[in-house]
């Protein structure tokens, strides 16, 4: 792994580890600095549910960043950021607040969906070339 690639990989890691993280805040803050929040979604069920659900979702993406699992990393990377921005205009439209850990959450998935996909690009060539040499070794074994 290039200096360069491994540089893109740590920033693409931190912005799901900052998911990850904001989930945890809102299991224990997030009643606290929107009190009004739990009843908007449904009931303490649904605002633990997807607290533990940003939580889940972050490690994933750490781990499919990380390339522990295979996960669409930049894809849902995306897709938190949209979510993220969604719900930094419904709080400030409806209750006339701002949503801070939203808006971490958006500029955290577009950082680990960029990050990630200039990392995949750095790592491609030199993939490629491990898997021709396998490819070519397995080959002249086969002769």
């Amino acid at each position: 792994m290039s200096q360069q690639q491994s540089l893109y990989q740590s920033l693409a890691a931190s912005g799901a580890t900052l998911i990850a993280f904001v989930g945890v805040c809102h299991e224990f803050i997030g009643h606290i600095v929107f009190p009004w929040a739990p009843a908007f979604v449904g009931g303490p069920i649904v605002w633990h549910s997807l607290g533990l659900f940003t939580i889940i979702f972050g490690l994933l993406l750490l781990a499919g960043t990380l390339r522990l699992i295979k996960f669409p990393v930049i894809r849902l990377s995306l897709v938190a950021a949209a979510i993220g921005i969604g719900l930094v205009v419904v709080t400030a439209t409806l209750h006339h607040q701002f949503h801070m850990p939203a808006l971490a959450v958006a500029l955290s998935g577009f950082v680990t969906a960029f990050c990630h996909r200039k990392a995949a690009q750095q790592g491609a060539p030199a993939e490629r070339l491990a898997s021709a040499s396998v490819q070519q070794a397995a080959a002249e074994l086969g002769r």
